[in-house]
């Protein structure tokens, strides 16, 4: 952390101010993120101080998609037509830089934009009950319904073939093939050959899924693109959601995507990053308040194929465990690492979690059912005669 550094930017945003604290937010995997507690005569204050990666088409796609969504989601707050007006709800709004009248400020090669703090929330890494998993299903449905109008043509895409599952796949098998297993000790060799072996039939049974999705006209909406647990903002006193934070993936594309990476991320009983591999597993009760909390205010009409979930929570895992392999094959370029193969063992932990909910795949078909939501019988044979 260049404290330094920090204190220059926030004087661009805020001028006069002087910086007397800054935590670092570790929970991204790709920006780098600062809570930032300032004063300007003797008044203190925080906001949210972000550096964008270059992983981004544009910083400025990012930030127009950004102001796109939380003008719009502000105005239904302020009209009160978003239906759930009796809890609090916000949004992180961006902050104007005072030196350039712009929603950023480039220095060398870091592009650097700043955004309110929340007052009196906080995030979690892990699920503390089954209320929680309500929540984060109301939450992630208020974010839906508070965006169901506005018009998906307008957002771009900020990551090229961002949830574009075909396309990495393509690169997998692309960087197996250049790859020189050679250069890797015996043991983290072995490691990958073992989850490249175990990934083989999936990777296939994938690819059909996506044909058949082809076939389907799945509705299109405005979706967050990343809406795992750390980026929703839960209320200190009354434990409900009150934000989705981390709006730099918004963009256009099917429901289903959000709420399976969303159960990806809450239902994983250990972290994304947990420190025994052993403790990862599927919890299917926490899925089946997510669903409650979710489908409570969310109306089920419309061509968005709910009983589509069971495969999209699959490509979701999948999808995400090919990511991981692919950055650690590609030096480590994407997501932020701690140590060498910290992206392999990322990739074990979601295979893992895939395996766990597999075994699970029966009882969501039924939870599904229980909310008037009918499955594919044939995918919970199909998938289980992979394993």
């Amino acid at each position: 952390m260049d404290v330094e550094k920090i204190k220059l930017i926030t004087n661009n945003f805020f001028h006069n101010s002087q910086v007397f604290k800054i935590d670092s937010i570790d929970s991204g995997l790709i920006n780098k993120t600062y809570i930032v507690q300032y004063s300007i005569d003797g008044v203190k204050s925080k906001f949210i101080l972000q550096c964008l990666s270059n992983i981004f088409e544009s910083h400025e796609i990012v930030n127009t998609n950004h102001k796109l969504v939380t003008d719009h989601i502000k105005i239904k707050i302020n009209l009160s037509h978003h239906g759930f007006d009796y809890q609090r709800w916000e949004v992180p709004s961006l902050i104007r830089c005072r030196a350039n009248n712009l929603f950023g400020l480039q220095l060398g090669s870091d592009f650097w934009r700043a955004m309110v703090y929340i007052d009196d929330t906080y995030t979690l890494n892990n699920l503390e009950d089954k209320i929680m998993a309500y929540q984060t299903g109301l939450g992630l449905s208020k974010f839906h319904i508070s965006c169901s109008d506005l018009d998906f043509k307008k957002l771009e895409s900020s990551i090229k073939n961002f949830h574009n599952t075909k396309y990495y796949i393509n690169q997998y098998f692309l960087n197996l093939k250049e790859y020189n297993f050679f250069k890797l000790d015996h043991e983290v060799n072995k490691r990958l050959q073992n989850l490249i072996s175990s990934l083989s039939n999936h990777v296939l049974y994938v690819e059909s899924i996506l044909r058949s999705l082809e076939e389907k006209s799945i509705d299109l909406s405005v979706i967050h693109g990343d809406p795992k647990l750390s980026n929703f903002l839960f209320d200190i006193k009354s434990k409900h959601v009150v934000s989705l934070i981390d709006l730099d993936t918004v963009s256009s594309g099917y429901l289903l995507t959000d709420l399976a990476d969303c159960i990806r991320s809450i239902c994983n009983s250990a972290g994304g990053d947990p420190v025994n591999i052993e403790n990862v597993s599927f919890d299917i009760n926490s899925c089946k308040y997510f669903l409650k909390g979710y489908f409570s205010i969310f109306n089920k009409n419309g061509s968005y194929y709910f009983e589509l979930l069971p495969e999209f929570i699959y490509l979701i895992i999948i999808e995400l465990t090919i990511r991981f392999v692919n950055d650690f094959l590609q030096s480590n370029r994407y997501f932020k690492i701690k140590y060498q193969t910290h992206n392999l063992y990322r990739a074990e932990v979601q295979y893992r979690l895939l395996s766990s909910f597999i075994t699970q795949i029966p009882i969501l078909s039924n939870s599904l059912h229980e909310i008037g939501i009918s499955s594919n019988p044939d995918f919970v044979s199909d998938v289980q005669n992979i394993v």
